[in-house]
Formats: C-alpha cells, structure tokens, sequence
C-alpha cells in the first residue's frame, strides 16, 4: 500500500496551473483538477485531448487539498488519468476518466474516496452570475473523518444537510460580504475560518481531514464576476459620417464628463444610481494596446448609467475601462469599451473586428506593471439578443473583454445593428 508521505499537508491551499493550450475561436470552457482523497498519496494528473489537435498535458505532484487554478481549453474531450506521483508518464495510468468541456462550460476532475475505493469524479462547476448583492457557495465533503455534515450560514440559508463523504452540494446564493459560517460534524471539532465573499462571485467551501485530527474548512474563489453587471450592449458607434450629430449629444456629453469625474474619485453623481465603487486591490489601468491593428490608447474611467448601460468615452479616439467593474489583472472579466466611429469618422476600435485568437493586448497599470493577454474569441452579437451572462460573468481568473459596435448600420435608429467582443486571458 502507498505510504502518506508528510509533504501532503504542505501541499493544502497551493494552486498550479494546468498548462493546457489556449483556447481556439471554436469554442472554450475551462477544466482544472484536484486531490480530495485524504488517506491517498501525492499524485501525478494528465490530461490529454481526445478530439482536439492539443498536446497532452500534465499536473505533477498534487496532494491532498489541493485544486489547481483552472485553465482556458479548447471545446472537446479529454482523458484525464492519475498515477503514482513521479511515475513514468508512458505508463498506463492507475486510473483515467473522460471529461467533456462544452463551451463556456467549467468542470473539475477531483480524485474522491478513500484511497482503497480511489475514483475520478466530474464535478460540474456553476460560473454563471449570481443574483445582484450575492455570491454563489457550494460545499464539498473530502473529509472522510465527519461523516454527514451539516453546513449553514449564520442567520441565512443552509448550504448542505446530512452532506456524505465523499460528495458535493449544490449551489445556494448567498449574501455578498463576510457571512459567518456553522458547521456541524458529529463529533469532530472543525477550524473554521472567516469567509468573505464578494458579489458576483462563486466559492467552493472544501471540508478536509486535520492533519491532527478534528476538521479543516477552506474557501476556494472559483471565479469572480463585476460588482457592478452592465446591462447589455454598449452603444459606440454613430454609422461614421452618415451625418450630422445625433440630437442631444452635448446633453450626452455632459453626463459622460460627470461620470468620469465619478470614477476618479468625485463626490457621487445627483440623480444617478451608481453602486459603491470597486476595491483598489489592482491597479488602475492607463493604457491598452492592441498591436495588430495599431491601438495605443491612453484609458479613461467609465461608469454605469442610471439604466445600468456602459457609458462610452466622450472622446471617441480613446478607450475607457468599466469603472465599476473588475480592474485589469484581478480574477473576473474587465471590460474596456471604444467607439467603432463616431460622424467625424473612424474610432479607437474601428478595426477591432480584424483581430484574431493568439493576437496580444497589452494593459498599463498605475504601478507601473504592464499585463499582456492573449486573444481567445472573437465574437459578433446581435444587440437586441446580447448575451449578457456570457460576456460579463464570473471567470476562474484575470480576463478581458473589449467591445465596440458593429455590423450593419441602421440609420433610422442611428445605432449599429451588433457588438463586437472580443475575449481575451492573462498570459501567465
């Protein structure tokens, strides 16, 4: 029988890539793995596409509590196997699994059990936004020591009743901010720590056998959405020099000028609904560039209207970022907005429908850091039927999403008829 080795408790709480390719244009979810198997050994994970032309991948070393980070791939099939840690890849693994990752779907392959019934189990992961003010929290029981758990938030809902080892809830909304959490094995003590959750994210709350004895309680962030959710499409385009200005755009102007004035830090907007303002963990952006077509924009601060739209930028030759969103570089997607062209002509983003999966963007921060992303998708929406969820939900880390007008041009409402996303992850 495989020997514990004494590195396993040294392991909990360390979160490693999956090293997985890139997503294609064809389609991405995301797919991680994790050892919630007390009384078994380190181990090795791979993971190797069925029907996708990707190379095979690897996960070494993996010990009990750990969940790696997830990882952007590819639409399709994989196998994924677990060894001995250290063991020779080319052998045939102990175990192996088939997981399909749909597009804009999230799934984790965790080793369960006790190690003399070790299995591979698919969990099927639930990034899509919670409720406005709320969070999304789930419970999973890989403490064999507990038996049935019982999980509730104090003064709230219950997250799991009688949970088995070994199994996982399903997902209840929560309150956003530092819920107390009650846990009830029987007869075991349990360390539990204070959990935080912010709005619009998802949490796995993992139960895991002490070294020690008695119970161990550990928040995992899965993934993390905007405080603030525009409310669909982004109106950036006026149809180019299709004529004279639009009626009432100095009103237009004044507003946008307000709210920028807003985002850097003046006194809150009369008449508007603006929510509280995000937290500064991240620097602030000051700069996208887009090398394939040629942007190098200095960005402006962007707020939400009182019907809950992204306001473009005055200024139709710069980009602006989502103020009230998630700032460049933090988990969950930052949404950077331009004009396609305004009645003057072209504008910052006009050519932002030519770029392609594996093209670069760059973002400067006020620290002085610069983050660079890789373009995932590029994807064009009809703005009546705007997928909100999709392109500003939770995501398992830092993305973007820059978005300008596109499509045909309807004149009569003087508004183009699609949006442009185009989606893109932190380089590692």
């Amino acid at each position: 029988m495989l020997v514990l080795f004494g590195l396993v408790q040294a392991l909990l709480g360390v979160v490693v890539g999956l090293g997985l390719p890139s997503a294609a244009a064809s389609g991405q979810g995301w797919l991680r793995v994790a050892h919630l198997s007390p009384d078994t050994p380190a181990v090795d994970f791979s993971v190797d596409p069925v029907d996708a032309a990707s190379p095979a991948a690897g996960v070494p070393g993996v010990g009990y509590g750990t969940v790696s980070g997830y990882r952007a791939v590819p639409a399709g099939v994989y196998r994924v196997g677990l060894r001995r840690a250290g063991a020779d890849p080319t052998t045939p693994p102990l175990l192996s699994t088939t997981v399909r990752v749909e597009d804009g779907a999230a799934r984790t392959v965790a080793g369960v059990g006790s190690f003399a019934d070790l299995g591979l189990r698919v969990l099927e992961d639930d990034l899509s936004p919670p409720p406005a003010g709320q969070a999304r929290v789930r419970v999973v029981d890989a403490a064999a020591r507990a038996g049935a758990v019982d999980v509730s938030v104090a003064g709230g809902p219950s997250l799991a009743s009688g949970l088995p080892f070994p199994s996982t809830s399903g997902y209840v909304d929560v309150p956003a901010g530092r819920p107390s959490l009650q846990v009830a094995p029987a007869g075991v003590t349990a360390t539990v720590p204070p959990l935080t959750v912010a709005p619009g994210t998802v949490t796995s709350v993992l139960l895991l056998d002490a070294a020690g004895g008695g119970l161990t309680v550990r928040p995992v962030l899965d993934a993390a959405g905007p405080a603030a959710v525009p409310s669909g499409s982004v109106p950036a385009g006026e149809g180019g020099t299709a004529g004279d200005p639009p009626a009432g755009r100095a009103v237009l102007t004044g507003a946008l000028a307000a709210l920028t004035r807003w985002a850097n830090g003046a006194a809150e907007l009369p008449g508007w609904a603006v929510p509280a303002r995000p937290d500064s963990s991240s620097a602030p952006p000051l700069r996208v560039t887009v090398p394939r077509i040629g942007v190098d924009s200095t960005l402006v601060p962007l707020a939400l209207d009182p019907a809950g739209a992204l306001v473009p930028p005055v200024e139709t030759a710069l980009a602006g970022w989502s103020a009230q969103g998630t700032r460049p570089g933090a988990v969950g997607p930052a949404v950077i907005a331009g004009h396609v062209d305004s009645y003057r002509g072209p504008g910052v983003f006009s050519r932002l429908r030519q770029v392609a999966p594996g093209d670069l963007v760059l973002v400067d921060r006020a620290d002085g850091t610069t983050l660079t992303f890789v373009v995932t998708r590029v994807d064009h929406y009809r703005k009546d039927a705007f997928p909100t969820a999709r392109v500003y939900g939770p995501t398992p880390g830092p993305e973007l999403r820059l978005i300008t007008c596109g499509g045909a041009f309807d004149r009569s409402a003087r508004s183009y008829e699609e949006d442009v996303v185009v989606s893109a992850t932190e380089r590692g």
